[in-house]
């Protein structure tokens, strides 16, 4: 192969050109296009894994809008990566100002072949070392990586002598502003030089550890192959692979090893993505900061391209809109900036430009010139608003759109149709608010199912801000529903995550509910999925019934069939409001009755930290058998009668059942003071745990106190009886014994009380004697005096 440094400029002359890029470089867009048009390829090489081949004419479809990605995911279930045996995915984005977007625009016209020709994702992970490049900790993972160019040493020492702040403010004055002005010839070598210094400064063995030597073995094999069809190709990489491919396809290059995977295994998908995701300010490390900004300017270059480069102005003009939309939105917020501020904003940043030798402002300049125009005074966090809003403005807020369907998953698709039925603003990634009166019409019910439907497959779509949580017991009144929505990449990552549970939103969630099912065998969080489905109005089979009864007659747990009762009760009662009937609630219902029934004998030495759930559970027990199974009340109280008859009973719930036993047959009043009784006539210990059995039986039967003055006699004489420690320690349980009373039969209780010690009223009982304020203050400079001693004779003794 002829040397690709020393004939670039010969172009009739040599068989392939290795064409150096940044990632989402407007100026390497620009160049990569006059390229193309002198040179005219037969085909175009571009860097990208080539098993995502079949998406280029996805993304370039005419309906396609950008910003868009190609989603990949690996399994790694065959324990290639490592013994861990995880789940892996990444994003490979294309902004308007992307090269590689552009590369593959530019064949189309041409009507010539644009490939991928890089590893799969699942080769680059199988060759990367732990913590190294795609398998580092992150949230978000991109397959093409500029970190080497942004963060070598070489740039480092670049900064100090230009006296430029960071690494994006050097290349946008050094290559996007003044690249510009430079031929196609003179702007390569420039930018080969940088990527070749950098180069130089890594590493080889970092190289190899984060997979970059056999990615760059692949592509220059892939090119090798190439070269044996065609006489002109265009080679579109990252600028760090440029040296390194270069250098091997002198050599006679061997294949790299690839596995074989099934779809299920590894795939990828075309989905939508966004400005805000694309932003190396929020972590992505192939990205340029403000892409918004830098995507409006590609777009005005290929307008331009044939411009001469010397009069370009646009860089000016964009920096003049930036400025007048950051003093229109800084307006809205009440920051009120006149037609002066904005003319002082934009000559500030034409002089800065001047001063600083580049041959028009950029964005760094733009914010230089806000931030002396449009702060008053001291810069604060609040008067440093019309930063923050330049910040988002050029970041931008669009979210792209695929338009070639026959790449893009179902699940999508029916997300998609599902958010243009109820007009739900998908395609922008700022967050909207959506109101739905629950139980107006079908189709606003309709509505609330698909976002919970969202919600439940952790797209991070959309967050509930109002209405009722069924699953904490919250505001169950509430007949409207507030949802923040807000698309993203993890949505649409997630999506196609779950395609093979289903090709519409409510199978996939079917599925998912089912596979939960199988997992936690557990009554309480079957019971849980259950009123998921229920809010997302999804049936389950009949297979499914047979799955959660058998989940049901095998969980022994006490509380966890308990929570399971009180999910299914729910259901039952809402079925009618929500329109949604699923006649397995029921059967769920009286199965997990007649365990718990069977299981409550043996509660009566419940430890103490589950007595209240317990009390609760017997409660619940009650009301069901009141309002639903009145025909097996009895059962329900002859296993009430055997708890009570336990040698070893906890006080608490001995106390609730005693009341629901006096509930269900008044009789049982006297064995309540019995029990009573025997508490007063015990052992300290045993007078203690009385507190206890008042706080249960207030909370079943708290008449008995207003109705009972025998009953409410020992109370005041076991509570008069104790000692003061005593008293303070039982005092927390009391307290909670009394709250189930409402603030008139409190003060009913205290009349009877004061009647009892012979005081005129309850009045007295319930006054509370005020803190003289002068005897708080002097306690806090106490305490204050106390910790300024003991902090000095700490650091004495350390000193010493």
């Amino acid at each position: 192969m002829l040397d690709n440094h020393l004939n670039f400029i010969n172009l009739e002359k040599n068989p392939v050109i290795l064409f150096p890029v940044r990632h989402h470089s407007p100026v390497c867009s620009y160049h990569l296009r006059r390229l193309i048009r002198d040179y005219q390829p037969e085909i175009i090489l571009i860097e990208g894994p080539e098993n995502a081949n079949a998406l280029i004419p996805t993304l370039t479809d005419e309906k396609t809008q950008l910003p868009a990605a190609i989603y990949y995911f690996y399994k790694d279930k065959k324990k290639y990566v490592s013994e861990d045996a995880e789940d892996y995915h990444c994003y490979y984005p294309f902004l308007y100002a992307s090269p590689e977007y552009q590369a593959m625009q530019q064949a189309k016209k041409l009507q010539i072949p644009a490939k991928f020709i890089d590893l799969p994702y699942s080769e680059i992970l199988i060759h990367t070392r732990a913590a190294k490049g795609l398998r580092t900790e992150q949230d978000q993972h991109n397959y093409a990586d500029d970190s080497y160019l942004v963060r070598s040493r070489f740039y480092e020492r670049l900064c100090e002598k230009t006296n430029l702040r960071n690494f994006e403010e050097f290349w946008e004055k050094y290559f996007e502003i003044a690249g510009l002005r430079l031929s196609t010839p003179e702007f390569w070598h420039q930018m080969y030089t940088y990527c070749s210094l950098t180069r130089q400064s890594t590493p080889e063995e970092e190289l190899k550890a984060d997979g970059c030597l056999a990615r760059e073995q692949h592509m220059a094999y892939r090119i090798q192959e190439t070269m044996q069809d065609y006489r002109k190709i265009l080679v579109v990489t990252g600028g760090f692979h440029t040296p390194g491919l270069e250098k091997l396809l002198n050599l006679k290059i061997k294949p790299v090893k690839l596995h074989k995977f099934s779809e299920d295994i590894q795939n990828c998908y075309p989905i939508a993505y966004s400005y805000e995701a694309a932003d190396a300010l929020r972590g992505y490390a192939s990205g340029m900061m403000h892409p918004g900004f830098y995507d409006g300017i590609s777009c005005d270059l290929e307008k331009l391209e044939n411009q001469d480069s010397d009069n370009l102005t646009i860089y000016r003009s964009h920096a003049l809109e930036l400025i007048a939309k950051t003093a229109k939105e800084s307006t809205k917020k009440d920051i009120m900036l006149s037609i002066a501020d904005m003319t002082s904003a934009f000559s500030l940043t034409e002089n800065l430009a001047s001063l600083r030798n580049s041959p028009e402002p950029g964005i760094f300049e733009v914010y230089d010139g806000v931030t002396g125009a449009f702060i008053k005074g001291e810069k604060t966090l609040a008067s440093s608003l019309p930063l923050d809003l330049l910040e988002k403005i050029a970041t931008g807020s669009g979210i792209g759109h695929i338009g070639g369907t026959s790449h893009v998953p179902p699940l999508i698709t029916d997300f998609e149709n599902q958010c243009r039925k109820f007009r739900i603003k998908a395609s922008t990634a700022v967050p909207q608010e959506c109101e739905i009166s629950l139980f107006t019409s079908e189709k606003d019910l309709e509505k609330s199912r698909f976002f919970h439907r969202m919600q439940f497959l952790q797209t991070e779509f959309c967050k509930r801000l109002k209405g009722a949580d069924l699953h904490r017991n919250k505001d169950r009144n509430r007949v409207r529903e507030l949802w923040r929505y807000c698309r993203n990449p993890q949505t649409d990552a997630v999506l196609v995550d779950h395609t093979t549970d289903g090709a519409t939103l409510e199978t996939a969630c079917h599925c998912v509910a089912v596979r939960q099912i199988r997992i936690n065998r557990r009554c309480d969080v079957v019971a849980g999925i259950c009123v998921d489905c229920f809010l997302m109005g999804i049936a389950l089979s009949e297979q499914d019934y047979q799955l959660i009864e058998e989940i049901l007659t095998n969980d022994g747990d006490f509380f966890s069939l308990g929570q399971g009762l009180y999910y299914f009760d729910m259901l039952c009662q809402l079925r009618d409001l929500y329109h949604f009937t699923d006649p397995g609630n029921f059967k769920y219902l009286e199965q997990c009755y007649s365990k718990l029934i069977a299981l409550l004998p043996s509660m009566s030495a419940v430890q103490p930290e589950q007595a209240e759930d317990c009390v609760k559970i017997c409660k619940l027990l009650y009301s069901i058998s009141e309002r639903i199974l009145s025909s097996r009340q009895e059962e329900f109280k002859s296993a009430l009668i055997t708890l009570t008859q336990r040698q070893q009973k906890e006080a608490a719930v001995y106390g609730a059942v005693m009341g629901l036993l006096y509930a269900m047959d008044g009789s049982y009043l006297e064995q309540a003071e019995s029990a009573m009784q025997g508490y007063l006539n015990g052992s300290a210990g045993l007078r203690k745990q009385g507190a206890l059995y008042l706080r249960g039986l207030f909370e079943t039967a708290r008449d008995i106190a207003l109705t009972d003055r025998k009953f409410l006699c020992m109370a005041d004489e076991l509570l008069s009886g104790m000692d003061y420690p005593d008293f303070m320690e039982i005092l927390p349980s009391l307290r909670l014994a009394f709250r189930y009373f409402t603030p008139f039969e409190i003060q009913q209780i205290a009349g009877e009380i004061a009647k009892l010690h012979e005081m005129q009223s309850g009045e007295d009982l319930l006054e509370v004697q005020g803190i003289d304020e002068e005897l708080v203050l002097f306690g806090s400079e106490l305490d204050t005096e106390i910790c300024r001693i003991l902090r000095k004779n700490n650091r004495d003794n350390r000193s010493n």
